[in-house]
């Protein structure tokens, strides 16, 4: 019997026989080879720039300059395996295994090729949405193992020069992990510099006139209507009248304690800030319970991905919304329950429960989470008993009780509600009763698009563990079950918020299971690191929410981002500051107190009072009506019902806007009656 038989621990596995150097000098070799034309392919897309929209799109390209593709991937690639051999061969230059050693270490380099055309907007924008992130998914699951492929090779500088470097360089590193204040500082700075710049962005959009009634106009109009403690509860007129009440489709208890500050400074402008804010600040509670599993330092590198994540930017660019301020809340109660601040987290649940009624749903999912992971089984009992009871008396029974029965928003799911069912039991009935119908509806162009949109930046990594279907099941039940509701499947609207908040915590949760693994050190007899190296995903999740947010987000380059249903601009240009202020010049006319119908586009920067209507809906025989013209649609169709009244004249004009008054000379709006065809 062998020694190395007799050395082995009882019950390892039996170690791999050693290579022939035939086949390790091959593999070497083939590795070079590959990240040579890489390299080639990589530095040609590079000089070629101006030619890739054609090449890519439609392989158009000269003959001549094909031979310029081809000749760099094979010089490239010739390059490097030649220099391999030669070290091979010539001994002086380190050998064969010096060669492995380097080969293995710049594994990374064979991924090169596809970069450049990952930061060029125009091949994919718009309509090879689903390319670009096939290639990316691709690009990053292979980057996470080759890079781990990298971190277990061996040293490939000489000795005397590690000698050299390597004591200092470890030295400024130890210094800079010792400083614990330094990573939230950096999280914070990174809050303040998202709210800032989507502050900035989100007001030049409310200031070009492209916030709308639907949403904006009434989530202002109903925090100025709390902050005044205006009958009826949760009034915001725009949706339906004078007593109209946003009962029944929201109940956003939290804009109450909102108004307190909102009236310092009464405007919509206030809400957007606030947003931005609110939205960025998630890095914040996301840092404290990620420092607990992972660290600060990846907990600050987990932060400032969360920030980048081009998702969360979607949300923040369309008007105003609760939703998205589920991480902050959710994480919130989350760090507050797991560091058993009993007090806070009270608070904590009570402020979540208050955003919207659907908050209840995900603090179940944040029970179950706690109770799975064992963090706090019975916290996380009674946080899903809350969540589980608040969802059945305001969901269910109050909400639609101002609906007259009708529950809210179940239109988006009409494709999986049975034959006499109008509610969303129904719904899950075909979900959990008929999964082969509801794949099929699953199973969509949009869908898949949306779904890597999602989980590509992250590098598949929530997945990665059983905990992330848990944190999957909001995001799947609120916008993969849609039918008829395109929003809920695109990442410019406000519901991405239902995947962030849990797949951000799956991440952390799996990082920690990583790095437990690697502190157990390797399995008995077996000399190499663990299999999942936690550095690789970091590094594989850093390339995919760089790429993305490249090119779907609003910080790296402006062209492609979208708020809601429209692209997102960014930027003020004279004609929009012509415009806005023809607009504000007949605003200024209108008294405070007085009730205002205005066009869906314009209602918003006349929401800020107690009666403000959009004639998308209905005039509601309004004091004033503020029209842009020409209008078009349900707009159009109210501004002729209300002028047909005759009892509103034009009270003054500019630009495209048009104010009529009530109790004017109702001939003065025959121009307008004509111009419109009515």
């Amino acid at each position: 019997m062998s020694a190395a038989l007799l050395d082995r621990p009882l019950g390892a596995p039996p170690a791999d026989p050693p290579l022939p150097p035939l086949t390790r000098a091959v593999r070497a070799l083939g590795f070079l080879t590959a990240e040579g034309a890489s390299l080639g392919l990589a530095g040609w897309s590079m000089r070629a720039r101006d030619r890739m929209a054609g090449y890519v799109v439609s392989n158009a390209l000269p003959p001549h300059a094909r031979k310029y593709v081809v000749g760099d991937i094979a010089g490239g690639a010739a390059l490097l395996a030649l220099a391999g051999l030669i070290a091979i061969l010539w001994k002086r230059l380190g050998g064969l295994p010096f060669v492995e050693r380097v080969s293995r270490r710049l594994a990374p380099l064979a991924l090169i090729a596809p970069v450049p055309i990952f930061f060029h907007w125009q091949l994919w924008y718009p309509g090879r949405e689903l390319t670009f992130l096939t290639l990316v998914a691709v690009f990053v699951l292979a980057l996470q193992a080759l890079t781990r492929v990298s971190m277990e090779a061996g040293p490939i500088l000489p000795e005397k020069l590690r000698e050299r470097i390597g004591p200092p360089l470890a030295r400024a590193l130890a210094r800079v992990r010792s400083t614990r204040w330094l990573p939230f500082a950096i999280v914070f700075a990174g809050w303040l510099a998202y709210t800032i710049y989507f502050s900035v962005i989100t007001l030049q959009a409310h200031f070009r006139l492209q916030t709308m009634g639907w949403d904006l106009g009434i989530e202002n109009n109903l925090v100025w209507n709390a902050a005044h403690f205006n009958r009826p509860l949760f009034k915001t007129s725009i949706i339906g009248g004078p007593q109209s009440t946003h009962l029944g489709f929201h109940e956003t208890y939290i804009s109450y304690l909102m108004g307190l500050f909102y009236r310092l400074a009464p405007r919509p402008q206030t809400l957007l800030v606030y947003q931005a804010a609110v939205i960025g600040g998630g890095a914040l509670p996301l840092f404290a319970f990620a420092r607990r599993h992972v660290g600060d330092w990846t907990a600050c590198l987990v932060s400032l991905l969360y920030l980048f994540y081009a998702p969360l930017q979607g949300s923040n660019l369309y008007d105003f919304h609760y939703l998205p301020f589920a991480p902050f809340f959710i994480w919130w109660c989350l760090w507050a329950l797991e560091s058993r601040r009993n007090a806070m987290a009270t608070v904590a649940v009570i402020l979540t429960l208050a955003n919207r009624e659907d908050m209840s749903a995900l603090m179940m999912v944040l029970g179950v989470y706690l109770l799975l992971t064992g963090e706090r089984p019975r916290a996380g009992l009674l946080v899903t008993v809350v969540g589980a009871v608040y969802f059945v008396v305001v969901k269910l029974i109050l909400m639609p009780h101002f609906l007259n029965g009708y529950p809210a928003y179940i239109n988006q799911y009409e494709g999986l509600l049975p034959e006499g069912d109008s509610g969303f039991g129904g719904v899950l009935k075909t979900v959990f009763g008929n999964p082969a119908f509801t794949v099929n509806n699953l199973l969509e162009h949009d869908k898949l698009v949306y779904v890597l949109e999602i989980m590509v930046p992250l590098a598949f990594l929530p997945w990665r563990r059983p905990i992330g279907l848990l944190c999957s099941v909001p995001g799947f039940i609120f916008t993969m079950l849609a039918t008829h509701y395109p929003p809920l499947i695109q990442i410019s609207f406000q519901y991405t918020a239902y995947w962030t908040t849990f797949l951000f915590m799956a991440l952390v949760a799996n990082l920690a299971w990583l790095q437990r693994r690697e502190q157990a050190g390797p399995v008995a007899g077996d000399p190499a690191r663990p299999r999942d190296s936690r550095h690789a995903w970091l590094i594989a999740m850093t390339a995919g929410v760089l790429i993305t947010s490249y090119q779907f987000g609003v910080v790296f380059q402006r062209n492609t981002a979208w708020g809601g249903f429209s692209p997102f601009r960014v930027g003020v240009t004279q004609a929009d500051r012509v415009r806005h202020d023809d607009l504000y010049s007949l605003i200024a006319k209108i008294p405070g107190d007085a009730s205002v119908a205005a066009s869906e586009s314009i209602v918003a920067q006349v929401s800020s009072r107690k009666n403000a209507y959009s004639l998308r809906v209905a005039f509601n025989d309004a004091d004033y009506i503020l029209a842009r013209l020409p209008a078009g649609g349900d707009d159009r169709n109210t501004l002729l019902r209300a002028l047909h009244t005759g009892q509103y004249g034009v009270l003054a004009t500019k630009g495209e806007f048009v104010l009529f008054k009530r109790g004017l000379p109702a001939a003065t709006t025959q121009t307008y009656l004509r111009q419109m065809g009515g």
